[in-house]
């Protein structure tokens, strides 16, 4: 970092300290004040010789230092002091620096296409001159919406010029002098002036014509000031548009603000890449001015690295939210070395604009509510808007993940991928993949895909045979070792943060399935919002774990050194207990897949062993196996003359996954604390080895108070938040733990109205079994349907006759008919939120209000036409978050 950056870094943030701090305090903080000073004649004196380089040096350009040093006022012919040129120098400097931009730029891949597409059209390959930044409409609409949602400075103070004050809006009197904050977050998210959608951050708003047309005060990230910085910004993001292609490095990251004097993002992180065809030298002499020219040709993709053994490289590049579609790719790349190929794993935006050449490249996806994943959404753009001239040159497979419950969507990206990669001229070297989560285990579909197609036709097209010893390796997982070692060691996810437990209850009354309560505390930089979850990484259940130990004769203290000659997600730097590689590490409940039954049939010595595990093979391996949940370890138990090596088990295992779960409290409430409603797991498997016991809902349930868990907060859909206009009535259906993000928007809303702000009619449609056995938190709903933040209606399965007969919500449904079709006409949100089974039942019945609703226009009322104005709504005005 240079050492400038370093001293304005270390200024902005202990001048933040300052001016929070007591003036008594000031003789407990001399180091801090002696650094503080430091820093600012750092910056002076850099400035200082800047200047004087200039003087000497003397350039034509029209930049800003020339502007300063050589221009005059045209009133008074006076010149800029060089003490005023050094303090507008370095408030450019800090200025400049702290833009949200970027973070939602690539956030947003269709808006960081037009912005660069934009710098294509009106600068291309020339060097960036001032009179071009008037011909960038799309970008500047961009700063404008960044500055309304993240103002650098995020508030300002103004104070009546009256002599007797003011009276504001017609109601609050203010005395001449007394200071007024203007919070601008809060100005530039009125729904009055920016709509609905005033959380969102939409660049369209801000173009010219509409940004004109926006009432005095509503924008004023620059407070009353008569100048602001944008031009600057402006200049530097075009040139870094031309020149780089930006990715986050961490495609998870939700945005955390860093307070100083300003406000920033807090550990956002980007990559870098050129843009085909710059070079840095092309750089230099672009930002000396010097290019004027376009560039000549097409650059060719950067030669891949030859990879140190004879293999042939092969590139696996994922979609991935939850993470499965990763465990797949990390999973095809364990396999590589055994079939000839050395892989490299990334994540497909890396890909944008350079899918490799001449090797084998597989991509695995899924589709997020028919929209491409996080980490996929660049890529997707980019291969979406390709021209008719533009041509991929790889060869490719493509794998789909997806559920079937969500038909129209149902692995919507990766077939498109899949289509666009051949029409733009990819070859594509065998037949499509997919796996459905609702039959079940998606690894075994994936492996059979792998072993069954995959493999057999990249290693024809390239002529590669397998490695040596690739039977035992692909077979009983000799690419993994294991050895016993007398040290300890553990290793930390990158991607969660620790979370302190502060309570856990049970909800519920014995006799019925038990659903829980916990609190936790969440680190300081973590933020939600009411309606999104957090993603839990669980430990197995101690009972499973200690199912291995016995199966696998290994001591309660044992220590393992994990040795891999593949990729592996496992910790192999040092050694690690047993029992927390099979606690943490690794998932023991999978249903086993068609590839771990041929190695037992591999490992087996018994003849009668082998053809039993065959027939399971040949026969209902869906029915025996997936459905039943049977896992490796269920069958190992079941053959317990088999003897599989440890390091062929544990390679066989997929890696522990993050669980996510609805937060259920708002942090209205209190934005440091959240709260999961859960539902516990147990009961007796259907293997019939023992009991199915649920990862995350054990793991949660045995948790103390002071425990330390790791957890993210990962946003829901856009749609499934509360609505920012407060005018918008609430519909809310659910039952069970669907409560959950229910109980956050009911708190949310008691908030406000303990503030004092009016709201439209909220109205919760629940479904349990009694209301004295497993009604949650209904004291609690009580007390705010009181308030007016909620109307009640329950529906007890097991006892109608205290729910007015009705058994189910759909019941309540239908009988309040006119209710629900009257708040739709006030243009209701509704929310949904339950299994599969409540999420069909609430949307048959919306259907048979809507027909309904067209009956009384005097319309037909048709199947045809209810389910038309379904798919209009969705997502817009009707959202789900419908687990299995």
């Amino acid at each position: 970092m240079h050492p400038f950056v370093s001293s304005m870094v270390s200024f902005l943030k202990l001048g933040g300290d300052r001016a929070r701090r007591a003036a008594f305090m000031a003789p407990f903080y001399r180091a801090d004040d002696a650094q503080f000073f430091s820093d600012i004649e750092y910056m002076r004196t850099l400035s200082q010789e800047i200047i004087d380089k200039r003087l000497q040096h003397p350039e034509e350009s029209k930049d800003l230092l020339n502007a300063m040093l050589y221009g005059k006022d045209p009133r008074t012919n006076q010149s800029l002091s060089q003490g005023t040129i050094i303090d507008n120098l370095i408030t450019f400097l800090i200025a400049g620096h702290e833009t949200f931009l970027f973070y939602y730029l690539v956030k947003h891949p269709e808006a960081y296409r037009k912005a660069q597409a934009e710098v294509g059209e009106v600068i291309g390959t020339e060097s960036i001159q001032a009179p071009a930044l008037q011909k960038l409409p799309y970008i500047t609409a961009c700063l404008r919406e960044t500055l309304r949602l993240q103002p650098t400075a995020p508030a300002f103070t103004t104070s009546p010029l009256s002599p007797e004050g003011e009276v504001l809006g017609g109601r609050y009197f203010v005395e001449h002098g007394q200071p007024i904050a203007a919070v601008l977050p809060q100005v530039h998210r009125d729904p009055a002036v920016y709509g609905e959608d005033a959380e969102e951050w939409k660049p369209e708003r801000m173009l010219d014509e509409a940004f004109s047309r926006l009432p005095p005060g509503a924008w004023k990230p620059f407070g009353n000031g008569a100048r602001g910085c944008i031009e600057e910004i402006m200049m530097v993001t075009a040139m870094l548009l031309q020149y780089f292609d930006f990715t986050p490095q961490d495609q998870s990251y939700n945005l955390q603000i860093k307070s100083t004097l300003t406000i920033k993002p807090k550990d956002f992180f980007m990559r870098a890449t050129l843009r085909e065809g710059w070079t840095a030298t092309k750089i230099e002499r672009s930002l000396s001015g010097s290019i004027r020219t376009p560039a000549s040709g097409k650059s060719q993709p950067a030669a891949a690295s030859t990879p140190k053994s004879d293999a042939a490289p092969l590139t696996v590049l994922y979609g991935s939210n939850s993470g499965t579609c990763e465990a797949f790719a990390q999973t095809l790349a364990a396999d590589a070395g055994a079939h000839g190929f050395i892989a490299s794993v990334q994540d497909l935006d890396s890909a944008k604009q350079s899918l490799p050449v001449k090797q084998p490249v597989v991509i695995i996806t899924a589709s997020y509510e028919g929209e491409p994943c996080d980490n996929a959404a660049h890529f997707y753009d980019w291969l979406q808007n390709l021209k008719d001239g533009e041509r991929i040159e790889s060869d490719y497979a493509v794998f789909g993940c997806g559920h079937s419950d969500w038909s129209k969507t149902f692995h919507k990206i990766p077939n498109s991928i899949d289509a666009l990669m051949e029409q733009h001229g990819g070859s594509r070297m065998c037949a499509r993949g997919s796996a459905n989560a609702a039959k079940g285990d998606m690894m075994s579909a994936f492996q059979t895909w792998e072993d069954d197609v995959f493999w057999p036709a990249v290693q024809k097209k390239y002529g590669v045979g397998d490695a040596d010893g690739a039977s035992e390796a692909t077979g009983l997982g000799q690419s993994l070792t294991i050895s016993v070692s007398s040290q300890r060691a553990s290793r930390l996810r990158a991607d969660v943060s620790e979370a302190k437990v502060l309570e856990t209850r049970s909800l519920t009354a014995p006799g019925v399935p038990e659903k829980r309560h916990i609190e936790l505390q969440l680190p300081s930089e973590m933020t939600y919002r009411a309606g999104d979850y957090l993603a839990v990484l669980p430990l197995n259940p101690s009972e499973t774990v200690h199912r291995v130990m016995l199966r696998f004769s290994l001591s309660w203290d044992a220590l393992l050194q994990i040795d891999s000659k593949s990729n592996t997600t496992l910790p192999t730097e040092h050694p690690i207990s047993a029992y927390d590689l099979f606690s943490a590490y690794v998932e023991l409940s999978q249903p086993a897949t068609k590839r771990g039954i041929n190695m037992l049939v591999e490992a087996s010595k018994e003849d009668k062993t082998k053809e039993q595990l065959k027939q399971i093979l040949d026969g209902d391996f869906d029915g025996q196996i997936t459905k039943r949940r049977v896992s490796l370890l269920d069958l190992l138990e079941r053959y317990p003359t088999i003897e599989l090596p440890l390091g062929a088990f544990v390679a066989s295992l997929m890696s522990m996954r993050v669980r996510q779960y609805s937060i259920s409290s708002s942090p209205l409430a209190d934005p440091r604390r959240v709260t999961l409603t859960y539902a516990v797991l147990e009961a007796e498997s259907l293997s019939g080895q023992g009991r199915h016991i649920g990862v995350a809902s054990w793991y949660l349930s045995h948790l103390k108070p002071g425990d330390i868990v790791h957890v993210a907060v990962k946003p829901s859909h856009q749609a499934f938040h509360l609505p920012v206009d407060s005018n918008v009535p609430v519909l809310m259906f659910c039952a069970g733990t669907g409560l959950a993000p229910f109980r956050s928007f009911i708190q949310e809303r008691a908030a406000q109205i303990g503030a004092g702000r009016k709201l439209a009619p909220a109205h919760l449609y629940y479904g349990c079994r009694h209301p004295d056995r497993d009604s949650l938190y209904a004291d609690e709903l009580a007390r705010w349907e009181k308030m007016e933040a909620v109307t009640l209606h329950y529906a007890y399965s097991r006892a109608p006759e205290l729910s007015q007969g009705y058994k189910h919500i759909d019941d309540a449904m239908r009988a309040d008919g006119q209710l629900l079709l009257d708040l739709w006409d006030a243009n209701a949100r509704v929310f949904v939120c339950g299994s599969h089974g409540v999420g069909e039942s609430v949307k048959h019945t919306c259907l048979e209000l809507a027909k309904e609703w067209a009956r009384q226009r005097g319309k037909e009322g048709s199947d045809e036409g209810a389910n038309k104005w379904f798919d209009s709504v969705r997502n817009e005005r009707f959202s789900t978050d419908v687990f299995a």
